[in-house]
Formats: C-alpha cells, sequence, structure tokens
C-alpha cells in the first residue's frame, strides 16, 4: 500500500514537472526566427513591445538573425541608424541592410518610432521563410511623390548650449556657467565646422581660518573646412584662437592644412575605417606669465601625424587611434598619444572589454616659471608638469540562464 500511494505520489510529480516544462517550452518558443540584437541607441524595450513575432536571444550562438546596428551623427544635426541584417544558420544566406535617417528636430519618441519601423521591415523576410503569419500595418496614405521643398538654410545647422550649475554646503559652493555656439554644413563635398566655447568655473572653500575663491576662465574658436576627394581622400583647414587662465595662455592661435587618406570607402565608415591624417601649420602664442623656457610669446610651427582605425562586427567592436606631433624648432618637443579599446563577444554571454588611452607627454610650453602654490595645486587652477598620463579600463561580463529576453514589465524600477 505504500509503495502504491509513494508511486502515486511520484507520478503526479513526474507529470506536473513535464507540464512545467512543456508550458515554459512552449512559452518561450514564439516562432523560428531568434533574433540577437546588437545596435547602440535603440529603445530595446520598446522594440520587443512592437515586434514580438521574434525570440529575442542573448547570445548571438543562440540566435539565427544578428541585428547589427550603427549610429552616426547627420549634417542637420539628426542621427543615421544602420541595421545590418546578418542572416545565421538556416538563413545563412540572408542578408540585408537598411538605414533610417533622423532630424536634429524630431522627439525622441518620433526617432524610435522610425527605426522601429525600419527594423520590422527587415525583418519579414526572415518571418516569410520561417512561415511566420504576419499582420503588417503601414500607416499614412500612399500617394505620388511630392516635390522636396528647398531647403532655406542651405544644409546650415546651427546649435545653441547655455548650461549652468550651482553648488554648495556650508563650507564650499560652486558655479559653473557654459556657453557653446555650434554651426555646421555638410554635404557629400564639403564639411563646414564652426565652434565656440566659454567656460567659467568659481569654487568657493571656507577652512575655518580663512576664505580661497578658485577661478577658471577659458574660451575657443575653432572652424575645421574639408573637400571630400573621391571616395578616399580629403583635404582640409583647421584654425582656432583660444585663451585658458588654467594654461597660462592669454592668446593662441593656429591654422593648420590637413590631408587624410581612408583605406576603406567613407561608405562604408560605420562600419570600419583606417584613416591615415597630416596636419602641418602655424601656431602663434602670448602667455599670462613668463613659462618655464622664459616666453612671454612665441612664434611656433608644429606637425601632427594620426592613424584612426575602427571596426565593428558580428563578432565585437575595436577602435584604436596613435596620434604624434612635434614642434619644428626643437624636435624633442613632442608628444604621442595612444586610443584603444576592445569589445569582443568571447563565448555565449561571457564578454571582454579593455580601454585606456596612454599619452608621453614633451610638450607643454606654457606652463608657469613661477612655483604654484599648494591652493593652486589641489585646487586645479594652474596646469603643471607632466611627462606622461594613462587611464586603462578593464572587465569581463558572464550572463547565464534563459537564452529568451522577449518579456518586458518595468513595474517598480523608479
Amino acid at each position: 500500500m505504500k509503495t502504491l500511494k509513494l508511486f502515486s505520489i511520484l507520478h503526479v510529480f513526474l507529470l506536473l514537472f513535464t507540464f512545467n516544462v512543456y508550458s515554459q517550452e512552449s512559452e518561450s518558443q514564439v516562432g523560428d526566427v531568434n533574433v540577437f540584437v546588437d545596435a547602440p541607441g535603440i529603445d530595446f524595450n520598446f522594440l520587443r513591445e512592437e515586434l514580438k513575432h521574434v525570440n529575442y536571444v542573448r547570445t548571438r550562438e543562440a540566435a539565427n538573425v544578428h541585428l547589427l546596428g550603427t549610429l552616426d551623427r547627420t549634417g542637420s544635426g539628426g542621427r543615421e541608424y544602420t541595421f545590418y541584417f546578418i542572416g545565421l544558420k538556416e538563413f545563412d544566406t540572408l542578408n540585408d541592410t537598411l538605414s533610417y535617417f533622423s532630424s536634429g528636430s524630431d522627439t525622441g519618441t518620433e526617432v524610435r518610432e522610425g527605426y522601429t519601423k525600419v527594423i520590422k521591415m527587415g525583418m519579414v523576410r526572415y518571418l516569410a521563410h520561417a512561415q511566420e503569419w504576419v499582420d503588417l500595418i503601414f500607416n499614412g496614405h500612399h500617394e505620388k511623390p511630392v516635390a522636396i521643398e528647398k531647403d532655406k538654410w542651405n544644409s546650415w545647422v546651427f546649435d545653441i548650449d547655455l548650461n549652468s550649475n550651482i553648488a554648495g554646503e556650508e563650507a564650499e559652493r560652486e558655479f559653473d556657467l557654459d556657453l557653446s555656439l555650434e554651426a555646421t554644413r555638410i554635404t557629400p563635398e564639403w564639411r563646414y565646422e564652426f565652434d565656440f566655447d566659454n567656460n567659467y568655473d568659481e569654487d568657493w572653500y571656507d577652512t575655518g581660518e580663512e576664505e580661497v575663491i578658485a577661478t577658471r576662465l577659458s574660451r575657443k574658436f575653432e572652424s575645421l573646412i574639408v573637400k571630400s576627394i573621391g571616395d578616399h581622400m580629403a583635404i582640409g583647414m583647421e584654425n582656432g584662437i583660444s585663451t585658458s587662465s588654467y594654461n597660462n595662455i592669454k592668446l593662441n592661435y593656429w591654422f593648420f592644412p590637413a590631408i587624410e587618406y581612408n583605406l576603406f570607402p567613407y561608405e562604408l565608415s560605420s562600419r570600419k575605417q583606417l584613416r591615415f591624417s597630416y596636419f602641418v601649420g602655424y601656431n602663434g602664442r602670448q602667455y599670462n606669465d613668463t613659462t618655464i623656457f622664459n616666453k612671454i610669446d612665441e612664434d611656433l610651427f608644429r606637425e601632427r601625424f594620426a592613424i584612426a582605425y575602427r571596426v565593428k562586427e558580428e563578432w565585437g567592436s575595436a577602435y584604436t587611434s596613435v596620434s604624434f606631433q612635434n614642434y619644428f624648432h626643437d624636435f624633442q618637443k613632442n608628444s604621442l598619444s595612444i586610443w584603444s579599446g576592445l569589445y569582443v563577444r568571447v563565448w555565449k554571454g561571457l564578454s571582454l572589454n579593455v580601454s585606456g588611452n596612454y599619452s608621453m607627454i614633451n610638450d607643454r610650453l606654457s606652463i608657469e616659471k613661477a612655483e604654484a602654490s599648494i591652493e593652486e595645486i589641489l585646487l586645479k587652477q594652474r596646469q603643471m608638469a607632466t611627462a606622461y598620463r594613462y587611464q586603462i579600463r578593464m572587465g569581463l561580463s558572464f550572463t547565464f540562464g534563459s537564452l529568451f529576453n522577449n518579456v518586458v514589465n518595468p513595474r517598480l524600477k523608479g
């Protein structure tokens, strides 16, 4: 009797367990299209809510469609979203590329609705091959193309930013005021950029014995004009004028003709680029105080050479840039900067990311000759001499568990 009762209990448990597993599989297996989303700048929750005909999986190994996205700024102040639909496994030969362009005046809602429609269109062919029944709804009316209104701004875009910050405690307070003005015009043949920045920072401290006020002021105007030459080359001119109390600069002005060559066509720049650039020109300076080289002003000529590499593929992304510059009057007055980053999907939910930069600095010509006080050093009112600067970041992440990521539940997230 006990044996029969034990067998009955075990039988019921197995039935419940089997039903639970079957239910989970039924709930998770929405269709045969499993998508791995690898696209920056998109609202993933919104995409999952709007496109429910596919499974969203955490790893590329579990997917048969890899949605790889890139994001670039357009000349009008908007964004270009480029989506690469990469078929895997049974969809191995089904690949496509679609783009969505947003305007600088579009709201966040309009932008996400726009790129989501493009992603939906790109997924249709996979759903069709998977024999999924999809109800496609296209809003709006189909009409004959209308003539595009002539751009009264002639591709010029203007941006004005004014930001301030006020914070304080009993013994300290700070005030920051930042103003920036930007004008750009970008066409396939020409690129114009004009940028003005004004930064004012004031910090007040009460040490108990005295009050200390530290101020920093900097202004800078820069311009860049670039002419495209074919699919791989460009020439240009970089100009500017600036002043900085922190850098002991009363007046700094420069102009540098430049040339660049991209090993890959510029139309592929969102996926991969290998650019070589060279700048050479004049730099005039006037200092607030005598420098460590006994200069109050000087005329300088310098050059800068840079190599930049960037790639984004199915396995992850990588970038690196190397920049070297020197002054012609003394080649020992030079600097070398290296910036690199790597993001790799190692295996399923395991990923590695490493980034960092290192600079060898031998060209800080504007450092004041007078010895800096402790207050000036601690409050960062003066630039100090250094032979190098570095920063390194690295990390591993590992995610495991259910491969399916279809559910959106934002309750109590704050």
